[in-house]
């Protein structure tokens, strides 16, 4: 492939990965339809039942602002809010969270890195986040800290070519005690449209220069293997979240950076039981785009490859009696059809899967901003 033809690819997969692209009115092009994936090779989850299907319904209430003074949440240590908006928390819980996700952050560039120069060694590794920096980063920084009101602007960028570009206009700052609660949530939710930019377009650059299986299978290794017990620990520490119930993973999710509500993600969260929680997406970017690029296979695969490795996994962390049914996962027949739907619930002892073990709470520690 020549360098000509591989920015003209990039460029096309990147402007369709993009946070918020429009995508109603567009053609499949050229290059979508010539990815090459091997869609017979992989693990399929099957889902509870195969026969039924979930119209999209319900809200995602989380970046709602609405400052209800009676609740100022420390943490999320309370009770399960199957309606939380991040404006519940108090402003100490918000700054809390925003730096979880910078450090959350830190870990996935860290680990995308390390990865790719594994695989593919250190130089083709700096060569590849030049190009996703270059081409995928830098032109959307002033337009994502104006969008949601950055604390600080961007004045000069890091060296790109060496060692990991940890850049990031959401890093916290003291001045986020000046900040009011509703800047304090717009601020999390910017912290993490920029962090899915920069993972975009790290995969972007890998489709482009290894194919779609490299990809999935580095999104597999990193969520099932490397990233995820870091994360709990995190979620632990800031917003201490230390159960090891169905509660706690719900809680998980939604402050999870990666699944923030806006315009990639839109989920609702219901607990019908005590032990038992369904988890909605009505909005995901990943049927977004290989819809409109005329690749629902593809979809499929992506589907596939990385969700359950995450939700399954996570799960087992936080008990490995907890069970993780799909209820719908792509492909899809309908747009108007939820993206995906998960049921938790509890394995008893007589469930063939039950695992005998005796289980605690950690004390969660105390978190510190920075």
């Amino acid at each position: 492939m020549t360098d000509q033809q591989l920015d003209k690819d990039l460029q096309e997969f990147l402007a369709v990965r993009e946070p918020g692209a429009d995508l109603s009115a567009r053609e499949p092009d050229e290059f979508a339809l010539s990815l090459r994936v091997d869609l017979e090779n992989f693990k399929k989850f099957p889902r509870l039942d195969e026969n039924v299907t979930y119209p999209k319904q319900g809200h995602d209430h989380r970046a709602d602002i609405e400052v209800d003074e009676s609740l100022e949440l420390p943490d999320y240590s309370g009770p399960f809010r199957a309606d939380l908006r991040f404006s519940d928390f108090s402003d100490d819980a918000l700054i809390a969270m925003y730096s979880l996700s910078y450090e959350y952050y830190m870990l996935l560039v860290d680990s995308w890195s390390a990865e790719v120069a594994r695989r593919y060694g250190t130089e083709a590794k700096d060569e590849l986040q030049l190009s996703a920096w270059t081409n995928g980063i830098v032109g959307h920084l002033e337009r994502i800290g104006e969008e949601f009101g950055a604390i600080e602007g961007v004045d000069e960028l890091p060296a790109l070519d060496h060692g990991v570009v940890a850049f990031n206009p959401f890093k916290p700052d003291p001045r986020l005690a000046e900040c009011d609660k509703e800047r304090l949530v717009r601020l999390c939710l910017g912290s993490h449209e920029f962090f899915l930019l920069v993972i975009e377009a790290w995969a972007a650059e890998v489709v482009v220069r290894y194919g779609l299986d490299e990809m999935f299978d580095i999104q597999w290794t990193l969520w099932s293997e490397k990233v995820l017990p870091q994360i709990r620990t995190m979620k632990g520490r800031w917003m201490n979240i230390t159960t090891n119930d169905v509660a706690a993973f719900m809680k998980d999710i939604q402050i999870d950076s990666t699944s923030f509500p806006g315009k990639a993600f839109e989920l609702t969260f219901e607990m019908p039981e005590p032990d038992v929680g369904i988890m909605t997406f009505n909005k995901c970017c990943a049927p977004d785009q290989w819809e409109a690029l005329g690749r629902p296979d593809i979809l499929e695969k992506n589907c596939h490859s990385t969700c359950p490795a995450s939700l399954i996994e996570t799960a087992k962390m936080y008990n490995p009696n907890m069970k993780v049914d799909i209820l719908a996962i792509p492909p899809r027949v309908d747009p108007g059809n939820v993206c995906c739907k998960w049921k938790l619930s509890m394995r008893d002892e007589s469930d063939p899967e039950y695992v005998p073990v005796q289980l605690g709470t950690k004390p969660a520690g105390e978190h510190q901003a920075g």
